[in-house]
This record gives C-alpha cells, sequence and structure tokens, in this order.
C-alpha cells in the first residue's frame, strides 16, 4: 500500500509541471532576479491560507526557538540563491534541456541524506542513481549536437549544476525548521525572509536613476502577468506545503525529491508541444533511463 507520502509527492509533482510550464514563458519576459522575489511574493498569501484554523496552528516570530530562526534563514538564503539560477538557466536554455538536469537533484537530495542524516543508501538506490546519471549524460550529449546555442547551454548547464550541489545540502536542511515548527509556518516564513533577500539584491544592481524605473517596470510586469503570476504563486504554495508534509511522513527525506525529480518526462512534452523545442529520439531514451532511475530512488 502506498504511504501518504508518496500521494503528497505526486501532489507536489502535478503542481511543479504546472508551475514550472508556465514559469518557462514568464522568464522570457521578467529578468530572472525579478521573477525570482515575484514567485515568493505571490505565494505568501496563499501560503497564509494554510495558517486558518483547522489546517497549520500559526507562530508568532517570539514563540519560535533561536534554532529554527537559524536554521530558516540559511535556508531562505539558499532558497535565493537557488530560485535565481534556476530562473537564469531557464531563460537561457530549453525546458527540455532544463528538466533532465534537474532530475540529478533526486540523486543530489538522497546523496545529501547520507552525508548530513547518516541514512544508508540500498543496492536499488545507487542503481537507480547510476541510471539518473546515465540518461542525464545521454539528453546532454544529444542536445549540445543539436543547440543552435551552445553557449547558453553551457551556461545553463553549469547553473543547474551548481542549483543540483546546494538542493544536495538546503533540501535536508530543511527538515530541522520542520521539525522545530510544522509546514505551513515553515514555508510561510522561509518565503517572507527570501523576498527580502532577492529585492535587496535586485536594487543593489540597480543605480539611483534606475530605481524608479524598476518600480515602474515592475508595476508594468505585475499588470500585464497579473493572472499568470497569481497561477505561479497558489501552485508554489500548494506544492511546498505538500512536499514539507510529505518528508515529515517518509522513512528518508530524500525519497520526496526523487519523486517529484519524475517531472522531466512531463516537462519533456511541454518543451516539445508546447515551446516547440526539437526532442530527439536519443533523448527519449536518456529520458526513459532517468525515469527508470528515479523509481530506484523513490523506492530504494
Amino acid at each position: 500500500m502506498l504511504g501518504m507520502w508518496f500521494l503528497l509527492s505526486l501532489v507536489a509533482l502535478s503542481l511543479l509541471v504546472a508551475r514550472r510550464s508556465v514559469e518557462k514563458g514568464l522568464s522570457a519576459k521578467i529578468s530572472s532576479l525579478t521573477l525570482a522575489w515575484l514567485q515568493q511574493a505571490f505565494a505568501l498569501p496563499f501560503i497564509a491560507i494554510f495558517m486558518l484554523p483547522g489546517l497549520y496552528t500559526f507562530y508568532w516570530p517570539g514563540q519560535l526557538s533561536a534554532h529554527f530562526w537559524a536554521a530558516t534563514a540559511l535556508y531562505a538564503l539558499c532558497c535565493a540563491v537557488d530560485l535565481y539560477c534556476y530562473f537564469k538557466a531557464l531563460s537561457l536554455a530549453d525546458i527540455s534541456f532544463v528538466a533532465p538536469l534537474l532530475a540529478l537533484v533526486g540523486v543530489s537530495a538522497i546523496l545529501g541524506s547520507v552525508l548530513l542524516l547518516h541514512q544508508r543508501p540500498t543496492i536499488l538506490g545507487v542503481c537507480g542513481a547510476l541510471l539518473v546519471l546515465a540518461g542525464t549524460l545521454i539528453v546532454y550529449a544529444d542536445k549540445k549536437k543539436h543547440s543552435a546555442n551552445h553557449k547558453n547551454h553551457m551556461k545553463a548547464l553549469w547553473l543547474i549544476l551548481f542549483v543540483v550541489a546546494l538542493r544536495a545540502f538546503y533540501s535536508n536542511l530543511e527538515l530541522i525548521p520542520l521539525r522545530l515548527s510544522n509546514p505551513g509556518i515553515f514555508n510561510f516564513y522561509s518565503s517572507l525572509l527570501t523576498v527580502p533577500v532577492l529585492l535587496f539584491v535586485a536594487l543593489l544592481l540597480q543605480n539611483k536613476r534606475q530605481v524608479q524605473g524598476y518600480w515602474q517596470g515592475i508595476g508594468g510586469d505585475i499588470k500585464r502577468y497579473v493572472h499568470l503570476l497569481g497561477f505561479v504563486g497558489l501552485t508554489y504554495a500548494i506544492n511546498l506545503t505538500a512536499t514539507y508534509q510529505a518528508k515529515l511522513l517518509t522513512p528518508t527525506a530524500g525519497y520526496v525529491t526523487a519523486v517529484k525529480s519524475a517531472q522531466v518526462v512531463p516537462m519533456m512534452l511541454v518543451g516539445a508541444l508546447v515551446y516547440r523545442e526539437k526532442v530527439t529520439q536519443q533523448q527519449w531514451y536518456g529520458v526513459a533511463l532517468i525515469s527508470v532511475g528515479l523509481l530506484g530512488l523513490a523506492f530504494g
């Protein structure tokens, strides 16, 4: 019988696919840094809904320990860097190139749980990780061969590899504040901290004359894309809350990330059908290997 953690992971997976499909379009219209903090800002009102009576208990800042705030602040900083790198990569490369690379997060998250949480990998899990790596290499090699803009794809590659390494650490770090609070309150305060970090950097990169124009530009972007940004915020709020709840229920923290990494298959379809990206037969072979490997990770 499937555990509740697995069902929650599937909910998170479906919403992740829906959100990233929309984010790919927005990444071509809004700068990466701005889109990163707008995503979090639009998610906050929806995350706050989970604080209603009967869902998750709300805690005022003073009711939470210093340990919680230290871990959450570090998590928010990592999240801010992650979001910028992800949106930048998405703006540079095809989504059918980025999605297979993100499957490596499933491997890095379990590796992180072994190194940081001292959880033991199984033979099935190790075999799954090797299949994910092999599939990713096949997709990358074929994309490189057919790429019209190799330079941008290389930039995207290094950005995503950095995200993969970063998530090995902070996707396991989140268990500390989660266990000291609840999924709803952690989601709320981590996003609340992430927004000013990204906004501060965005404003820091502007000179005094550009600041007013920056706010005017954001106002125009919000007016034009408010419905899409609202959709991104809603799906982010539910996706992350389901993810955090699943991580508290699963026997191994990395399992949830491994299941969510299966987004590679629908995202490849989105790239081919919605954004008219070229996906060759060789790349589908690589995706098939990744999918089998992720099953090994999820159930290993």
